[in-house]
């Protein structure tokens, strides 16, 4: 199968020439969704894929992540779980991407439990092509997704603020305010030593943010490992929540670059839980792949 494949997030949009299993082209820019202006989807979008479909107009393209956001080019609904790539492609929405050209965005997914509601929009590509029909699939980053497979499809899942609360603890709060650079590695393994210590063991992730900051002013956590230590603490936080709603598991495959799965596997191990790593980028072009199959 030969696609044009989009990842379009926040921050970054990317874009892939695929054939088969192998990718024949890339690009990417800061061109990401929250950074463009009404209007300035066309253009991005064309700067990075126009070359591919003039010379081969026919190309099937499909779109997924924040592209089909309130905020995005072409707002697309959210399939609802349990979903798979069948139920996914029933929710993408076809559009014209201009010059004639037709697209497909893909919906998110969304998950109800007891009156809540969660949703994701991107993961389920990475997590149709992580391969797990069943098992627990970690997706870290800003929004950590923790997401139970059953059967192929995305059963049920759990949105952690992970990254989006350290950036807000590390830019914009007096807990992380005296942090100093270059960090010191070693906080992040005093972080995941401090979740839920001195009090019995309950977890109060609230008051152990601002123990970081008492260890800091106190002089018994350095400047140098307090950003480090902050990460420690909320990945722990993250870690031992999710082991909390789903069955405590043997193993978790952790679909992420190198450096942060071995945080997240380093973490894991604390629990005695096994991490299998995974490469985001197959996956992702697996999940579309899959989507595009079914359709």
């Amino acid at each position: 199968m030969r696609f044009v494949g989009v990842d379009w997030g926040t921050t970054r949009l990317r874009a892939f020439l695929v054939d088969g299993a192998e990718v024949v082209a890339r690009g990417a820019s800061d061109d990401g969704i929250g950074r463009l202006q009404p209007g300035g989807h066309g253009a991005a979008f064309g700067r990075l894929a126009g070359a591919w479909l003039a010379a081969e107009p026919g190309l099937p393209v499909v779109l997924a992540g924040m592209v089909g956001s309130r905020e995005g080019w072409f707002p697309a609904g959210y399939a609802a779980c349990p979903a798979g790539a069948r139920e996914i492609a029933a929710g993408a929405l076809a559009v014209d991407l201009g010059a004639g050209r037709q697209g497909l965005v893909l919906p998110g997914v969304a998950y109800e439990e007891r009156g809540g509601i969660d949703v994701m929009r991107g993961e389920e590509t990475l997590l149709l092509g992580s391969d797990i029909a069943d098992g627990l699939v970690c997706l870290p980053g800003t929004h950590s997704k923790w997401a139970e497979m059953r059967g192929g499809r995305i059963h049920r899942f759990a949105t952690f603020m992970t990254g989006e609360m350290h950036a807000l603890l590390r830019e914009h709060s007096m807990i992380g305010r005296p942090a100093t650079e270059p960090a010191d590695p070693a906080g992040f393994e005093q972080g995941l030593a401090a979740v839920g210590a001195g009090r019995d063991g309950a977890a109060s992730l609230l008051h152990d943010l601002f123990r970081a900051r008492a260890a800091t002013v106190s002089g018994q956590l350095a400047p140098a490992a307090l950003g480090p230590y902050l990460s420690g603490l909320l990945t722990g936080d993250e870690v031992a929540g999710a082991l909390r709603l789903f069955r405590p598991p043997q193993g978790v495959s952790v679909v992420a670059e190198p450096a942060r799965a071995a945080l997240y596997a380093h973490a894991l191990a604390r629990h005695g839980v096994r991490a299998e790593i995974m490469d985001p980028e197959p996956a992702l072009l697996g999940g579309l792949r899959r989507v595009l199959a079914a359709r």
